[in-house]
């Protein structure tokens, strides 16, 4: 069966290595390209997308060794063959659809912690004397390959559709969106102080409100751990990101100059936005805040042309725990520069017909 081309290219994990390494090797370029105002302000740039280069050469090389440590057990084998599964397909994702390597760098951390911990147990687990233990790690492994699949299903084939641009028409802001669906759930009390799963039982609520589907994960700490439900909350809340900013104007006004480019540039979206990013939305309405962190959210989440700014990610981390665009981060963030990043998904393809057996 042929993919289309916006679907997610099956990659091996000697495909999947040469694919962080040319699309890290791109980053290079564009990045070196860019007006920096010093040689160590680079470097921290440079660092980032190193950094999110390393973490798939981790992840990858982790999990082969846990197949190899699984030996001939069958149950551990089964175990591993799940959690490996489940990596490589959020590997696959992080790089075929995250444009922006600070958004990419904090999705992977967090797959990263959660693939440490599952070899972890993996490693010590006796099925012989510990078969509930096994059982339920069996069951987390399986949970989490298949919600991995599902969402990356949903962002491949997400188009803004009416409900997108209902939230624009009537001007629903993020915290609304999320306020109102706690209600609907029954939780009460600061998003903040939900835990991580009726935080994920949120998001969730909200991509079925926008026609996306219903989830297929399971909602309880037997099932996802403990470890591993942030990198689904931060999976979940970057679709709901994806369908909040869809039809927001400013993100396609940059959007659509990025694209009008073929070199790489710094581009200036304003004074407003800049100088919010700058005072780390310290004592700014919500108005002007929402539209600087919408520019963030929509530039370098998932869209084609990438903000970058050190710490991108960790803002993205920090609206989708809280649930609200009232958020105060003053280390980290750094003045907009805007470039076309590397295209992972047409570089899966290339990849995949260039070398089919690495």
């Amino acid at each position: 069966m042929s993919l289309s081309r916006g679907e997610l290219v099956d990659l091996s994990p000697g495909q999947l290595h040469k694919l962080a390494e040319l699309t890290h090797r791109q980053e290079v370029e564009k990045l070196k390209a860019l007006k920096f105002d010093s040689y160590a302000d680079r470097q921290k740039y440079l660092k980032e997308a190193k950094d999110a280069r390393d973490k798939v050469y981790h992840i990858l090389e982790s999990t082969q060794e846990m197949i190899a440590e699984a030996g001939e057990d069958a149950t551990k084998q089964e175990i591993a063959k799940d959690v490996y599964e489940y990596c490589t397909k959020g590997i696959g994702t992080s790089l075929q659809f995250i444009r922006s390597y600070n958004t990419r760098l904090t999705y992977l951390d967090k797959l990263k912690d959660h693939s440490d911990d599952l070899i972890k147990q993996l490693k010590w687990l006796n099925p012989a004397t510990q078969q509930k233990e096994a059982q339920r790690l069996a069951l987390e492994a399986n949970m989490y390959k298949k919600a991995t699949l599902d969402y990356a299903k949903k962002l491949q084939h997400f188009v803004p559709n009416l409900f997108t641009k209902w939230l624009k028409e009537n001007k629903i802001v993020f915290e609304d969106l999320v306020q109102s669906n706690m209600t609907k759930l029954g939780f009460k009390g600061p998003f903040k102080n939900l835990n991580d799963i009726q935080k994920l039982q949120v998001y969730d609520n909200i991509i079925v409100q926008a026609g996306q589907g219903k989830p297929v994960v399971t909602y309880t700490f037997e099932a996802l751990g403990k470890v591993g439900v942030a990198f689904l909350v931060f999976t979940a809340a970057a679709m709901v990101w994806n369908i909040y900013t869809a039809e927001d104007k400013l993100e396609a006004a940059v959007r659509d100059s990025v694209n009008a480019l073929t070199g790489v540039v710094t581009l200036v979206i304003g004074e407003v936005v800049t100088t919010a990013i700058e005072a780390g939305f310290v004592a700014l309405n919500i108005q002007i805040a929402s539209a600087a962190v919408t520019t963030i959210g929509a530039v370098a989440g998932f869209g084609i042309g990438v903000l970058i700014g050190i710490a991108a990610g960790a803002l993205l981390d920090l609206i989708f725990s809280s649930g609200t665009t009232k958020v105060q981060i003053t280390e980290g963030l750094s003045p907009c520069r805007v470039s076309p990043m590397p295209d992972g998904l047409e570089l899966a393809h290339t990849i995949k017909n260039k070398y089919p057996d690495i």
